[in-house]
């Protein structure tokens, strides 16, 4: 091992002490309170950047932002400049506010100028068995995670765009498509495993670079059938979405169930939860997203009691809520609902499970949900 190896295995073994020390220390989270439900936001505008509406309405109603691929395209042609420029517009209408870096950990989408450096190393691109690229949607090239030259990069780019003051951290997103165990037909067993092992070294090397003081969101859990999820990546991360409560695979009693129970657990080790849940629609319904947009707010309102129920039966600490119907603004993102404004309160015990059923008490809400019949009440003590 040469020299320059060896103090980065030093650095490695140093940081994880000293990270496993504090990762239970929040000081570096958004802060929290039970006052009113604790909603966070993530999305991408298209177009352009927020306007002084849209920033203001944001900055007061949350703490914690992700801002998505694509934002401000195409007037801005890279993801990089659009977001740390709302980043800085956000920050400085609520100093409070935690502004996440989405940067994909799998898939190399064209509107990051660092697609740039990428399409420049072929040796890079995450190939098949057969030596075939292995592309998403025929399109959009795949990180060879067990490649150290790959991870390198990648890190370095979160690194350099979390130096801004203004980005608090970086969303680690495709984690589920990295670790679905359909990919060892794909790749087979031997690559699996090392790109495996590649994707849990991203997340201790990319810690190692940004330090202790910036946030690790992954994303995430999914409960679904198929692919039983839990907290798979606890080391040297602060934050975890469950990204599809009640709809696409997740809709089942048992997977609404385990989604739940899955953000009580990781609350309760000291993670931020984003509880991305759905209005019984997607942009990828047709018919919905034909529809008016008064029509989706009818429709979005009526599916939120049982959204936002199930949501506070297993709350913790930093666990917040995503309700719209997608990943762009204008796809619910700036709706308001009177019941996110509505005093709460602390939790006055944990979530009791009897069968399909979810009971939990707060100081101004009680809770009841049926996840058999996907039904729900909140009785709001406090009207306002």
């Amino acid at each position: 091992m040469n020299l320059a190896a060896l103090h980065k295995s030093l650095l490695l073994i140093a940081l994880f002490t000293v990270y496993t020390a504090v990762s239970q220390n929040d000081k570096h989270y958004p802060k929290f309170n039970w006052d009113k439900v604790p909603v966070a936001f993530h999305f991408g505008k298209k177009g352009d950047l927020l306007t002084k509406s849209e920033a203001e309405f944001i900055a007061e109603r949350s703490n914690f932002t992700v801002l998505e691929k694509a934002h401000g395209f195409p007037k801005y042609k890279h993801s990089e400049e659009a977001i740390a420029a709302d980043a800085e517009v956000l920050k400085n209408l609520n100093p409070d506010m935690k502004v996440v870096f989405y940067w994909n950990a799998f898939l190399d989408y064209n509107m990051y100028k660092a697609h740039e450096d990428y399409q420049t190393n072929s040796d890079w691109w995450l190939k098949t068995k057969t030596g075939d690229l292995d592309v998403k949607n025929n399109r959009i090239k795949r990180y060879d995670l067990s490649n150290s030259e790959v991870r390198e990069w990648w890190s370095d780019v979160a690194e350099i765009n979390l130096k801004d003051k203004n980005i608090d951290g970086v969303f680690f997103d495709g984690l589920v498509q990295v670790t679905n165990p359909g990919n060892k037909k794909l790749w087979g067993t031997e690559k699996f495993e090392a790109i495996q092992q590649g994707l849990k070294d991203l997340i201790k090397e990319t810690r190692a670079k940004i330090g202790n003081d910036k946030l690790i969101v992954y994303n995430g859990i999914r409960s679904t059938p198929k692919r039983n999820s839990e907290n798979d990546f606890p080391e040297f991360t602060d934050a975890i979405m469950i990204e599809h409560f009640g709809y696409f695979n997740s809709k089942t009693k048992e997977s609404m169930l385990k989604d739940i129970q899955e953000m009580e657990k990781a609350g309760k080790s000291g993670k931020i939860v984003v509880f991305k849940t759905w209005p019984e629609n997607a942009w990828l319904n047709k018919a919905f997203m034909t529809k008016s947009e008064k029509e989706k707010e009818e429709i979005s309102k009526k599916h939120l009691t049982f959204a936002l129920a199930s949501f506070l039966a297993g709350a913790q600490k930093h666990s917040y809520i995503s309700y719209n119907w997608g990943y762009r603004l204008g796809m619910g993102s700036l709706l308001w609902y009177p019941e996110f404004d509505k005093p709460l309160g602390k939790p006055l015990d944990e979530m009791q499970v009897d069968g399909w059923i979810l009971t939990r008490n707060y100081e101004h809400a009680s809770i009841w949900v049926d996840l058999e019949n996907k039904k729900a009440t909140i009785d709001w003590k406090i009207q306002n």
